[in-house]
């Protein structure tokens, strides 16, 4: 063989070259005669070239030191509205270790007062198999609650009495302590376990409109304010997690995922909370057929005290809030209700069930705009069709509501049809436009919504 080919690696270290053979040391008087002449070939034909002598490492304990991740963009911003509230802004930032096992969390932002501020702040703990985290956080949720239709003695105005129209916003502002647990069996199973400590403040927004018997308009009340007692209650919960889809561009296209949790409560609030969800990606290049099944409820003595609303793009495209207009609530005179408008009752309640069916199809990647020089954002197209539905714990359901059925009590599955464009703009933001057309508000054309984050 080769007498130049070398048997084993070659170090180099500040003393000269050693063979990986040789033990480290000073070399020997006159040389170390262990190594002999090194040629170019023999540091070829070594594993690595010039190998560090890892010898001459530094060993020292390894201290926790964190630095930025990243940090949102803070905001801030004043506009003044008619409830007097005019400060808005926020930021995020988020620290770790150079090896990613330890990582704290702060967000904050507001929106009028500081008693409403969203804030965050954990401590995420990766060392080991067992993950775990604890942190506290606020957030203020508005509901709206029971409006009433009632008849008064009306003080004063040109008839001794009429009908006052009292609609409410009640608002919680839930404040918690919170640990959390994950335990991965697999790559793509885990288990999560969660301990919550909860008080949320309450507090219920009126106005009143008064009318006469003729049904003209004569006035309104200041909002007011009603404070109600403070909810303090504890929630454990136990969940179990599958996760084996391929994210692209815009969301998952293939793979499947589903979870399966449950938390009850213990307190001033007593209720049972269950929540399902199976989504599954089946993809055919380039199309992906997705469908989702979620079904989530609150069961127990105070489950209707912490309503859900289903008209969000996230669940039930076509019954957005803001759609609604008033020649579409005629059917809340004389009826119970929680916003002064029937069509819009039906979207609230504490059980929600849902199931979404899209194709999805690519309509741009990495197309550039030749006079421009600038490449236009991955682009995906889809087909839906959406079915919904909300309810109460003493909610009749039914497949058609028939005539003269209570639109609060009667409770009927919602349905939507439509087709939606999302845009990757450079990875910070994923636009999504849907054009839905609500099948359940006869004379309602299709219209755009426009919403941010991945797909389902």
């Amino acid at each position: 063989g080769d007498s130049a080919r070398p048997t084993a690696s070659i170090y180099r270290s500040s003393r000269g070259f050693r063979a990986s053979a040789a033990p480290p040391g000073p070399p020997a008087p006159g040389g170390d005669s262990t190594t002999g002449p090194v040629t170019v070939r023999a540091l070829l034909d070594s594993v690595r070239l010039a190998l560090p002598d890892t010898t001459d490492f530094a060993f020292r304990p390894y201290k926790v030191r964190y630095s930025a991740d990243y940090v949102a963009r803070p905001t801030v911003g004043y506009q003044r509205d008619n409830f007097g509230r005019g400060f808005f802004g926020g930021t995020a930032v988020s620290l770790s270790d150079i090896l990613g096992d330890h990582t704290l969390i702060f967000a904050g932002a507001v929106n009028g007062r500081l008693a409403e501020a969203q804030v965050l702040g954990a401590y995420i703990n990766q060392r080991r198999r067992l993950a775990w985290a604890v942190g506290g956080s606020q957030e203020p949720f508005y509901f709206y609650a029971p409006s009433s239709y009632e008849r008064v003695d009306l003080v004063g105005a040109p008839t001794d009495s009429g009908w006052v129209f009292t609609s409410r916003i009640r608002r919680f502002v839930v404040r918690q302590a919170f640990g959390q647990a994950y335990y991965p069996f697999s790559r793509f199973r885990r288990a999560e376990f969660g301990l919550n400590a909860v008080n949320i403040s309450d507090a219920t927004l009126e106005v009143s409109d008064f009318f006469d018997d003729n049904g003209f308009y004569l006035g309104s009340t200041n909002p007011q304010e009603i404070s109600g007692p403070a909810i303090n209650f504890v929630q454990p919960s136990v969940a179990l997690v599958h996760d084996k889809t391929l994210f692209g561009y815009v969301g998952p296209f293939a793979g499947s995922r589903w979870r399966l949790e449950y938390s009850p409560t213990f307190g001033d609030w007593r209720f049972q909370a269950a929540l399902v969800d199976y989504r599954q990606y089946l993809f055919a290049r380039p199309f992906t057929l997705a469908f989702r099944t979620f079904m989530f409820g609150r069961y127990g003595r105070d489950a209707n005290d912490f309503p859900v609303f289903l008209g969000n793009p996230e669940l039930l495209r076509g019954y957005t809030f803001g759609s609604f207009r008033t020649s579409e609530c005629v059917e809340a005179v004389g009826t119970r209700t929680r916003t002064g408008c029937a069509e819009v009752d039906q979207l609230i309640g504490s059980k929600i069930a849902v199931a979404n069916l899209e194709l999805r199809f690519p309509l741009a990647r990495n197309v550039v705009l030749g006079f421009l020089g600038l490449p236009l954002p991955p682009v995906e197209g889809a087909l839906f069709y959406d079915v919904g539905l909300a309810w109460e714990e003493k909610s009749i359901i039914k497949l058609r509501r028939d005539p003269g059925d209570d639109f609060f009590q009667v409770r009927v599955p919602l349905r939507s049809y439509g087709a939606s464009i999302r845009a990757n703009l450079l990875g910070f933001l994923i636009f999504r436009f849907d054009y839905s057309q609500p099948l359940n508000r006869p004379g309602k054309k299709a219209y755009w919504t426009v919403s941010l984050g991945p797909t389902f």
